[in-house]
């Protein structure tokens, strides 16, 4: 862990964003340089808790009521230009669409350094995005997760051509029943005429 920490340290001083994978990023949080500001937050799914957390850690008498996010990230970057500030996040892999435009804003500050953390490697973030990180822990970190082959949308064709085929043959096996009954009805009306005639 502690080769790790150097690393970390290491890229945190050329002003560089951190990418980890699989790592306890607590334990990193807990042995950082105490003499920068630092916060960490367990998920980005936080939204704008997390944006408020985070300006606090910057100026702790800021107040953050009744500020849209873009308010905030404003008076983050004009607060944070003469405070080095390091945002450990954790779970990095839940980062939605809408986190993602406050953490690349943030990450175009230059005072402010994200060390991130990949827990999981469900969901895929945005691969420009992951180029403004130098990732410490390439263990089984793969660069190219987006290009792998998401076969959610081959199951769910596979399971449509299940139901389209049962549906199929439901409505053939009623589709006799009608032509059997048809076939009954005209076959009737053809005796009942033969009758009355």
């Amino acid at each position: 862990m502690n080769k790790a920490n150097d690393k970390i340290t290491e890229q945190l001083k050329k002003h560089n964003n951190v990418l980890l994978y699989k790592r306890e990023l607590y334990e990193c949080y807990k042995k950082r340089d105490k003499t920068i500001k630092a916060i960490y937050i367990i998920s980005p799914k936080k939204g704008k808790t997390a944006i408020e957390q985070i300006l606090r850690t910057i100026d702790k008498k800021s107040e953050t009521k009744n500020k849209t996010i873009s308010k905030l990230l404003e008076e983050i970057t004009e607060k944070s230009k003469d405070t080095q500030t390091h945002i450990y996040l954790d779970h990095f892999e839940q980062l939605s669409k809408r986190e993602l435009s406050y953490y690349k804003e943030l990450s175009q500050i230059q005072s402010i350094q994200i060390i991130a953390n990949i827990r999981e490697d469900e969901e895929v973030i945005e691969p420009e995005f992951l180029n403004h990180f130098i990732i410490i822990d390439k263990n089984g970190f793969n660069d190219n997760r987006y290009q792998s082959v998401n076969i959610t949308y081959s199951l769910l064709l596979l399971l449509s051509l299940l139901v389209f085929i049962t549906f199929i043959r439901v409505q053939l096996s009623i589709l006799h029943y009608l032509v059997n009954a048809l076939w009954f009805t005209l076959l009737m009306y053809r005796t009942f005429y033969y009758i009355t005639r």
